[in-house]
């Protein structure tokens, strides 16, 4: 990976909210460690549109900061405890379709992390319909997206 690789954080549950924009890589694990669970329903749809938000943010920065057009991935970690919730009328659906519209017009590359201490084929499924390439990482608890990291570079590394 190039040094100057940047990262967005997007925060979910009811609502999507950017959190950081185009941090370094130990600032934005800084970040991470101090998010918390707000509560509230999960909201996919939200949380791909916020990070599709971000990411013509970041587009609009990185343009005016730089004429120079360096190549770049542009990947989202989407890391769940749940299927979503709202909105209310088609909140799989409306997932579905935000991923598809990011992946298509946006040239996102979308790892799901779904993170739950019993097996649910169905999400998992589920997820597999947010992927990229059709795969999920799943782990049991929030304590064991450390050991992740690793493997998530090592995945990243291998889709680009």
């Amino acid at each position: 990976f190039p040094a100057d690789k940047t990262f967005s954080i997007v925060q979910f549950a009811t609502e999507g909210q950017l959190i950081s924009l185009m941090e370094t890589n130990a600032e934005a694990l800084s970040t991470i460690d101090q998010l918390y669970y707000t509560g509230g329903i999960t909201n996919h749809a939200e949380a791909i549109a916020e990070c599709r938000r971000s990411l013509s943010a970041s587009h609009a920065f990185q343009q005016s900061a730089s004429a120079a057009t360096v190549p770049h991935h542009n990947i989202m970690v989407l890391i769940t405890d749940g299927e979503p919730t709202t909105p209310e009328n088609d909140p799989l659906g409306a997932a579905l379709s935000q991923a598809r519209i990011a992946k298509e017009e946006n040239g996102l590359f979308i790892i799901p992390v779904f993170i739950s201490p019993r097996y649910d084929g169905d999400a998992l499924s589920f997820m597999r319909g947010l992927s990229s390439n059709d795969k999920v990482f799943d782990v049991v608890d929030y304590e064991s997206l450390t050991t992740l990291r690793d493997r998530l570079l090592k995945e990243v590394s291998c889709s680009l």
